[in-house]
């Protein structure tokens, strides 16, 4: 039945209504506001059948004045038991991949006889079939040059025995496939931009030897990616906190797989710093009406967080030095676009300010398009928009420096990007995801900027835990169970028409501990760092603006929380 399927069928399949529908429920396809019509085409740039049942497939997504291109494996399945190894027939996977199908009713004439047929088709790479016919079956690895595919191991790179060992792994996993028992699972929970899998493979023929796991990287954003050069050149310059790259899949030269190492780690640096916070402020303010004016007191305040935020005190005075050697480790003067270099900062800011003065008139563009009841209309809203343009044009005048520095960065380093361990009680940290800024343009990932740009990245993050945590105690000690309350608007209240409703003073007291605790754990990630404040500043509210345009696309009701840290800008300003 398969062998009825080819491009031509699947190319007018990808155009149905039905299809787009599940496109946009993908977690990677972007801009699900802007198609939510389905008013977009489907082309199918690319489409190869591996194996019989796999169909490596490139899409390109066009509507007037939109082009995006995505990487989209998938695999084809009458039963899905037929395409899954012993180890992956557990209920909860079947039940995982089934509502992941995309399934459709098709009348195809076969053998001079019409029939009605199901199509089902899964996003590739959840299966292990998948990944053993692409990484390990050297009868399909041997005709990659007649699908215009291209797979790189990378063993010349390390000096260390131990990662050497781990690309010969791969490599003899694919001579010798009777030899390893493979298998494989989803990392991220499904929630991220790129489908992540990690790898474990187990050498049948050795006892005792420990299995060896790697992450499997689907590239969706179908484009030069610069995560594998960046990751190679901190392999080369002996950087030990990202993963090591042991090799790609290209498609028509294009990174749409990345073979990286699998880092030990016990969740990102944002799980320490929420559940040490909001524990505190759950313990410490249980009764809303008691009397805690002793946190008038920032002495009381600092003795608190002292108690309370042990872990995350201890990280935030260790991780500052760590992005100060990543960006050191970042730079390799043999690769143009791994340079440092010092620029006129009067050209360099005048430049960033009229982009994000367009993102500001973008904004206001949009918010004014949805309907006037929206919460973000509100002329108190608008209006910090319009002070953050004064606030940003006056950090431009003023600036002093003559010469501003701008070397390769992360781009998009908050904490869900930092993979922390503990051994001992000693902390070890891994950076991961060297993708580029998802706002930017792939010319200008390319581009430097001043370190900087990743530092308020990351203190961004602050403002975000401290606002939700907030959020999270009026949720659970604030609204009234009996009555329909929303934490947002209580929480605007506060900040916005103080005089409109009487508001429980534990919201002051709570709101004034959330300030000391981001300014004392700033203080601690900054120290000894030689770094710009106005810099730190302007970056600080692009990430802010971006998060405010991601919310009122996707999350309308927590646009409030990048709003107040616009705020808080214009206050201070």
């Amino acid at each position: 039945m398969r062998n009825n399927f080819d491009k031509n069928v699947i190319q007018g399949i990808s155009n149905s209504n039905e299809f787009k529908g599940w496109l946009l429920s993908r977690r990677w396809f972007m801009s699900k506001a802007a198609l939510s019509n389905l008013e977009f085409d489907v082309l199918l740039d690319y489409f190869e059948i591996i194996a019989g049942r796999i169909f490596l497939t490139i899409i390109n997504v066009k509507a007037p004045e939109y082009s995006k291109t995505y990487f989209v494996p998938l695999i084809n399945y009458e039963k899905i038991e037929e395409i899954l190894e012993p180890n992956e027939t557990t209920r909860s996977n079947i039940v995982k991949l089934t509502e992941n199908t995309f399934s459709k009713k098709l009348a195809m004439t076969i053998e001079n006889e019409q029939k009605i047929i199901t199509l089902n088709l899964l996003e590739a790479e959840f299966c292990l079939f998948f990944w053993k016919k692409l990484l390990f079956d050297t009868s399909i690895s041997e005709r990659f040059p007649t699908f215009d595919l291209e797979l790189t191991l990378y063993n010349n790179q390390f000096e260390d025995q131990v990662n050497m060992k781990k690309v010969q792994n791969l490599i003899e996993a694919a001579l010798y496939p009777d030899r390893y028992e493979l298998s494989i699972e989803q990392l991220g929970g499904g929630n991220t931009t790129n489908m992540l899998f990690s790898l474990t493979i187990i050498n049948k023929r050795v006892l005792n030897q420990k299995p060896i796991s790697y992450v499997l990287k689907s590239y969706k954003d179908y484009s030069l990616s610069l995560e594998p050069s960046t990751l190679f050149v901190l392999v080369k310059n002996k950087f030990p906190n990202t993963p090591k790259i042991f090799g790609t899949i290209k498609i028509q030269g294009k990174e749409t797989i990345g073979i990286l190492e699998n880092v030990s780690n016990l969740g990102n640096l944002g799980d320490i710093y929420w559940n040490e916070l909001n524990n505190m402020i759950k313990t410490t303010f249980k009764e809303v009406d008691r009397d805690y004016s002793k946190f008038s007191e920032k002495s009381n305040v600092s003795l608190l967080i002292k108690e309370k935020c042990i872990e995350t005190l201890k990280v935030s005075g260790e991780i500052g030095n760590y992005i100060n050697n990543l960006h050191q480790s970042l730079i390799f003067p043999e690769k143009e676009e791994y340079k440092l270099e010092s620029v006129d900062s009067k050209v360099f800011l005048k430049d960033y300010t009229e982009r994000l003065n367009l993102i500001i008139s973008g904004l206001l563009t949009n918010m004014n398009a949805q309907p006037e009841s929206a919460f973000f209309n509100l002329p108190k809203i608008s209006s910090i928009l319009i002070d953050i343009k004064d606030v940003i044009e006056r950090f431009r005048t003023e600036f002093e420096e003559s010469k501003i520095e701008i070397q390769p960065v992360h781009q998009d380093l908050h904490m869900e990007q930092i993979l922390f361990n503990n051994v001992d009680g000693q902390y070890s940290y891994c950076f991961i995801d060297f993708e580029g800024d998802p706002q930017l343009s792939l010319e200008e990932k390319k581009g430097r900027f001043p370190v900087e740009k990743d530092l308020a990245s990351f203190l961004r993050a602050l403002s975000y835990i401290k606002f939700n945590t907030l959020l999270n105690y009026i949720k659970n000690k604030i609204i009234q169970k009996d009555k329909f309350e929303v934490p947002e608007e209580i929480l605007y209240n506060l900040f916005f028409r103080r005089a409109m409703k009487p508001i429980k003073k534990v919201l002051d007291i709570v709101f004034s501990v959330l300030n000391i605790w981001e300014s004392k754990l700033i203080g601690k990630i900054l120290k000894n760092l030689n770094l710009n404040y106005v810099l730190i500043t302007y970056f600080y509210i692009e990430r802010a603006l971006h998060e405010l345009n991601y919310e009122i696309l996707f999350r309308p009701d927590k646009t409030l929380v990048p709003i107040l840290g616009l705020k808080e800008i214009v206050d201070k300003s």
